[in-house]
């Protein structure tokens, strides 16, 4: 009889949960597809010191290029609103900085997503219709704003490294009416095209783009910060992408570092390191403090990677027994 009463619960809920699961990929696909369009800067333009394009590095937390571009904002507190109409499906807590990441949809094909955000209202719940203009909460230092829109793939040579977030980001700047992108792009330093930034520069038997420590596990969270220590990118500059930089979140004595290629040595570019071209040494100074990253591919996606820490390009000859390995 238990047994009975036991199933019979167990085929109610699962009716239930399905019937709930149905309703809500119902209403997902009742959103017309293509992207949004950005009708308001979500702070007040005065508020905004500079606004970056896509691609900060700042390890650990971003070893690897960011998928959104962000506001340093002039002191004070600020409000945040709604950049366009939508509805929130996504409010997730921050705890180490003690604010919110808020998701909206905006059509079938289309998201957005406001970071760092403090104090939000009561409005700000999912399933919460919104305005452009609403008031959504508050913002003092910074704030991150992305975009994921499916109809655009980044290219990664090993997609289930990364989060959706980073496999269909799309540039914000393109997304804003003409008004509000001459606004934004006025206060983005960045002056070579694509103004909004870049975040995928894998080259499939190249050194360019990003890796992995060899046994990081193959998930979307291989690219967060919680595998930051196994990270290194070799990438460019998200204000002067002619600059070189290498990215480390972890492994070696000198990490977590960010720092440009200096010229020492006349090192190839990124993309020009390939399997024939053998071991190759590139100096970098950060902190005051000249460093050497040896590297070579002992497959096409298989990079040997040794950190020399306070050496000079000519005090480094080769690897030692303290090489690793990176994968893609």
């Amino acid at each position: 009889m238990e047994k009975t009463i036991i199933r019979t619960i167990g085929l109610i809920l699962a009716v239930l949960f399905l019937s709930v699961s149905c309703d809500r990929e119902e209403d997902e696909d009742a959103w017309p597809d293509g992207p949004v369009m950005f009708t308001l800067s979500p702070v007040a333009y005065s508020a905004i010191s500079s606004a970056t394009p896509l691609g900060n590095l700042n390890p650990p937390g971003h070893t690897i290029p960011s998928n959104h571009m962000g506001f340093y904002l002039n002191a004070g507190t600020h409000q945040v609103s709604a950049m366009a109409a939508g509805r929130i499906t996504r409010v997730y807590y921050n705890a180490g900085s003690d604010d919110y990441d808020i998701e909206f949809r905006h059509s079938g094909t289309c998201r957005s997503y406001l970071g760092h955000v403090e104090n939000p209202p009561a409005i700000v719940a999912v399933g919460t219709d919104v305005e452009a203009g609403d008031n959504i909460g508050w913002a003092t230092s910074y704030l991150d704003i992305g975009v994921i829109d499916d109809d655009i793939t980044r290219y990664f040579i090993v997609p289930g490294r990364y989060h959706e977030n980073s496999i269909h980001a799309g540039d914000v700047y393109l997304y804003c009416s003409d008004t509000v992108r001459e606004n934004l792009l006025a206060k983005n330093r960045r002056t070579t095209e694509p103004r909004g930034g870049k975040i995928d520069f894998d080259i499939d038997g190249a050194l360019s783009g990003c890796w992995f420590l060899d046994g990081t596990p193959v998930t979307y969270e291989a690219s967060s910060y919680v595998y930051g220590a196994a990270q290194i990118s070799f990438v460019y500059d998200m204000w002067d992408p002619s600059q070189r930089m290498i990215a480390c979140g972890g492994t070696w004595s000198a990490a977590p570092f960010c720092c440009p290629v200096n010229g020492h040595g006349s090192p190839p570019d990124f993309g020009s390191v390939t399997l024939a071209r053998g071991l190759v040494k590139y100096e970098t100074t950060h902190a005051a403090t000249t460093d050497v990253v040896c590297v070579q591919l002992v497959d096409s996606r298989r990079l040997k990677v040794e950190v020399f820490a306070n050496k000079t390009y000519g005090a480094v000859s080769g690897f030692t027994t303290n090489a690793r390995i990176y994968v893609r």
